[in-house]
């Protein structure tokens, strides 16, 4: 079942809007699951969220420079999702021009529980002079595992609060750089 969602933002004197899209992986070998698990079982991936979200935004060049945060937890486990081949000490899923945000977890042999996401649109608003980080809008998905089976949860759009509850893990991890 497909889950999508919207969720408007302004930032810079400018509208824009978050186009959420949640659907199964019904097939892990399109989806390009074996770049990052060789030796794949499709069976075993199959069924598992594919996230993407997609910016609308009526600001044009530096404008639109921004990027995507996410905190992940797991039963009491929570960390900060970061892309493995950017920087670590930076705290980005992913920074650019209007970057479209892209998520395919698959975790087969996690024990049961939930696996939930908390995404987060962001700018530095001197777009790169300093290490000051600014929420703009956020939503949250994931799903919910069951004898190596996943669920889909409803993508929800978040309220700016929650962003606080993240801070102090994201000062922690990110100790060069300060979040609003």
């Amino acid at each position: 079942m497909q889950r999508e969602k919207s969720v408007p933002f302004e930032v810079r004197a400018h509208r824009g809007l978050i186009s959420v899209r949640v659907v199964p992986n019904d097939d892990p070998w399109a989806s390009g699951h074996q770049l990052v698990a060789p030796d794949l079982n499709a069976e075993a991936f199959r069924g598992f969220p594919i996230c993407t979200a997609s910016i609308r935004y009526h600001g044009r060049g530096i404008n639109a420079i921004m990027g995507w945060i996410q905190v992940v937890s797991r039963g009491s486990e929570i960390s900060v999702d970061l892309a493995p081949n950017l920087d670590a000490t930076d705290p980005f899923y992913a920074y650019g021009y209007l970057p479209t945000f892209f998520d395919a977890p698959a975790n087969p042999d996690h024990p049961d529980g939930t696996w939930r996401a908390d995404t987060f649109l962001v700018v530095v608003p001197d777009v790169i002079r300093s290490h000051h980080v600014v929420p703009i809008a956020a939503f949250t998905w994931g799903y919910e595992l069951r004898s190596g089976r996943p669920t889909l949860l409803d993508v929800a759009a978040l309220p700016s609060a929650d962003w606080a509850g993240h801070r102090n893990l994201l000062t922690t991890k990110h100790p060069t750089w300060t979040f609003a």
